[in-house]
C-alpha cells in the first residue's frame, strides 16, 4: 500500500518538476540574449504579469491552458527557440500535472468506410462514322495541298515587300551625300540611388542579431562567421540587439560604416537612417560599390 502511494505522488512531482525546468530554461535562454520581459511584451502585446508567471510557473496567475500554449509560442518565437517543441514540452508537463484543468475528452465516433478510387479505364473511342467513309488518300492530298499554297503565297508576299523596300532605299547617284554623325556626348555622371536605404550586413565571428526595418522584424537570430545578408528599409533601421558588436560588420547604401564596438560588446537600439547616410558620406569616409 505505501508503494502504491509512493508511485502515485511520484508522477505530478515529477510533471512540477518538468514545469520549474520549462519556466526556468525560458528565463535562461532569454538572459543569454540580453531580452527583457517588458521588450518581449511590447513586441508580443502579451501582459508582462503572464510572462513572468511562465517563467515562475504561477499557474494560479496564467489563464486557461489553451490561451498559455498561445503565449509559451510567442514567448520562444521571439528568442528565437524551436516554437513548437517548447509548446510540446508543456503540454507534456501540463497533462500530468493536477493543478492544471484538464480539457474534456472528446467522443470518438465510428470511422467510415472507405471509397474504392482505384482509377478505372476509359472507354474505347473509335472513328465516327462518317469520317470512316472518308478515303484516308484524299485527307492527305488536301493537307499537301493547303501546305504548298501556304508556301506559294508566303514567297510572293515576301518578294512583294523586298521590292517595296528597295523601292524606298533607291536614292539618286547625284543626290547623294556622306552621312553626317553628331558628336557623341558624354554620358552624365551617375548618381547613387538613395530611394530606398540598402544594408549589408557581413559576419566576421558568430553573434546574435535583432535588426527592424521601418518598424519590423526582419531578423532575430544567431548569425555565424562568414555570413553575408542584405536588407532594405524606407526610413530607417534599428538594432534592437547585436551580441557581439565586434563581429558584425555594416555597409549602408555603399558607405562603410565604422567598428560598432569592442570584440563581446553588447549593442542595443542602435539606429541607421538617411542622417546616418549623410555622415557617413563625408569626405573622410570611404564608398564602397553595393
Amino acid at each position: 500500500m505505501q508503494r502504491l502511494m509512493s508511485d502515485q505522488e511520484a508522477q505530478p512531482r515529477d510533471a512540477a518538476s518538468e514545469l520549474a525546468s520549462f519556466g526556468e530554461e525560458l528565463r535562461r535562454e532569454r538572459e543569454i540574449r540580453g531580452i527583457s520581459l517588458k521588450e518581449i511584451s511590447d513586441a508580443t502585446k502579451i501582459s508582462k504579469r503572464f510572462l513572468d508567471a511562465i517563467e515562475r510557473n504561477d499557474h494560479r496567475t496564467l489563464p486557461a491552458p489553451v490561451f498559455t500554449r498561445g503565449f509559451v509560442r510567442e514567448y520562444a518565437r521571439y528568442v528565437g527557440l524551436n516554437a513548437e517543441e517548447m509548446v510540446n514540452r508543456y503540454n507534456f508537463a501540463a497533462a500530468n500535472d493536477d493543478r492544471i484543468e484538464k480539457p474534456p475528452a472528446v467522443a470518438k465516433y465510428p470511422q467510415t468506410p472507405p471509397r474504392d478510387i482505384s482509377p478505372r479505364p476509359a472507354p474505347k473511342r473509335g472513328i465516327p462514322p462518317v469520317l470512316s467513309r472518308i478515303d484516308r488518300g484524299v485527307i492527305f492530298a488536301l493537307i499537301i495541298a493547303a501546305a504548298l499554297a501556304g508556301v506559294a503565297y508566303w514567297a510572293i508576299q515576301n518578294k512583294r515587300q523586298e521590292r517595296e523596300r528597295a523601292d524606298a532605299t533607291a536614292v539618286p547617284v547625284t543626290t547623294r551625300r556622306a552621312p553626317i554623325v553628331p558628336a557623341a556626348t558624354p554620358a552624365p555622371a551617375t548618381q547613387p540611388d538613395d530611394s530606398k536605404l540598402r544594408l549589408t550586413l557581413e559576419v566576421t565571428a558568430n553573434s546574435w542579431v535583432t535588426l527592424e526595418a521601418d518598424g519590423s522584424t526582419v531578423l532575430n537570430t544567431e548569425v555565424m562567421a562568414g555570413d553575408k545578408r542584405d536588407f532594405e528599409a524606407t526610413d530607417e533601421f534599428k538594432f534592437r540587439t547585436i551580441g557581439n558588436a565586434a563581429g558584425v560588420s555594416l555597409v549602408l547604401n555603399g558607405a562603410r560604416v565604422p567598428a560598432l564596438g569592442e570584440d563581446g560588446e553588447v549593442v542595443k537600439n542602435r539606429v541607421f537612417d538617411r542622417n546616418t547616410l549623410a555622415e557617413l558620406r563625408g569626405p573622410s569616409q570611404p564608398q564602397e560599390n553595393p
